[in-house]
C-alpha cells in the first residue's frame, strides 16, 4: 500500500472556506471586495520595551511637564503688585504700536479729533467747552486697576493750559460715567455723570504729584468693587465709596473749558485684575 502524504491542514483556511460556503448560500460572492487576502492578527502586545520609539518619547515628554509643574507649584513665582500694595495680574495691555483694542480708528469733527498717531493715541479738541472720548471695549472687568501714560502738550502760556483729559471708569452709555482727569496746571478732578446731570466727586485740586503741559502723567483708577481710588504718579490723591453706577466700560477722554483747547497724547494702556474688597 503506497501512502500520500499531505499538508497540514490550515484551520483558518477551513474557516474562511466555511465563511464562503455561507455567503455563497444567500447569493453574496464568496469574500468582500474589500477583504484582507489574509487573516489579520493583531501584534501579541509586550512591555515597555516593545513600544515604539515614539511612545517613549512621548513618555518621556509627559514625566517631564510634570516635574516641571511640581517645581512651579514649589517654588515662589513673581507676583505683580499694583499701588497700595494689593496681589493683581494683568488682563490687557496696549501700547498702540500694533493696537489691540476698540479705540475709534480716526474720526475729526469740526470740535474734535481722535486716532493714532505714530505709536501714540490722541484726542484733540480744537473748540472751547467740548468733551470727547472713547471707549476699550471692556465689560464685566470685576475688580481691576486701570492705568495709563499721559501727557498734555502746548505751553503753559496758551489756552492748551486749560485742557484737561484722563481716564473714565464704570461708563454705562453716554449719560452715565465716572471721569478722572488733570489739567495742563497741575490739577485734578473727579467728576461722576449720571443721567446726564454731573456731580463733582472731588473739585479742581492741586497736586504735586501732577505734571504740567508737556510732562508725563501716570494716572491709575482701582475699582475693588466697594470703592474707587484714583491715583497719580503712585500716589493716592482721591477715595470714594460713593458709587452709584455699576461696573461698566473703561475708556480714555479728553476736554477744554470755556477759554481752552486741548491735545492728549496717550502711550499705553493697562487693565490688571486686583481681589474683590471684602
Amino acid at each position: 500500500m503506497q501512502l500520500t502524504a499531505r499538508e497540514p491542514t490550515n484551520p483558518d483556511e477551513g474557516a474562511q472556506d466555511e465563511r464562503a460556503r455561507k455567503r455563497q448560500a444567500i447569493g453574496l460572492s464568496a469574500a468582500r471586495p474589500t477583504a484582507r487576502a489574509e487573516v489579520y492578527h493583531p501584534p501579541v502586545q509586550g512591555g515597555v520595551s516593545n513600544l515604539p520609539w515614539l511612545a517613549v518619547l512621548l513618555l518621556l515628554a509627559l514625566l517631564a511637564v510634570t516635574l516641571w509643574l511640581l517645581l512651579r507649584v514649589t517654588s515662589p513665582g513673581v507676583t505683580l503688585t499694583a499701588t497700595g500694595g494689593t496681589e493683581s495680574a494683568t488682563l490687557l495691555q496696549d501700547d498702540f504700536a500694533q493696537p489691540v483694542l476698540g479705540l475709534a480708528p480716526e474720526v475729526m469733527t469740526a470740535e474734535w479729533s481722535m486716532g493714532y498717531v505714530g505709536d501714540l493715541y490722541q484726542i484733540r479738541i480744537t473748540q472751547p467747552g467740548v468733551l470727547a472720548w472713547t471707549t476699550l471695549g471692556q465689560i464685566d472687568l470685576g475688580a481691576y486697576r486701570y492705568d495709563s501714560s499721559l501727557m498734555l502738550t502746548g505751553s503753559s502760556g496758551d489756552n492748551s493750559a486749560w485742557g484737561y483729559a484722563g481716564l473714565i471708569v464704570r461708563y454705562q452709555n453716554d449719560q452715565n460715567f465716572y471721569l478722572f482727569v488733570v489739567d495742563g496746571r497741575g490739577k485734578y478732578q473727579v467728576q461722576a455723570q449720571e443721567q446726564g446731570s454731573w456731580r463733582t466727586l472731588q473739585p479742581w485740586s492741586d497736586s504735586p504729584a501732577l505734571a504740567t503741559v508737556g510732562g508725563e502723567n501716570l494716572l491709575a483708577v482701582e475699582d475693588d468693587g466697594q470703592s474707587l481710588y484714583f491715583y497719580a504718579g503712585g500716589e493716592l490723591l482721591y477715595r470714594t465709596a460713593d458709587l452709584r453706577l455699576p461696573v461698566g466700560d473703561v475708556g480714555l477722554l479728553a476736554g477744554s473749558r470755556s477759554q481752552g483747547t486741548a491735545r492728549a497724547l496717550f502711550d499705553w494702556v493697562r487693565i490688571e485684575t486686583i481681589p474683590l474688597a471684602k
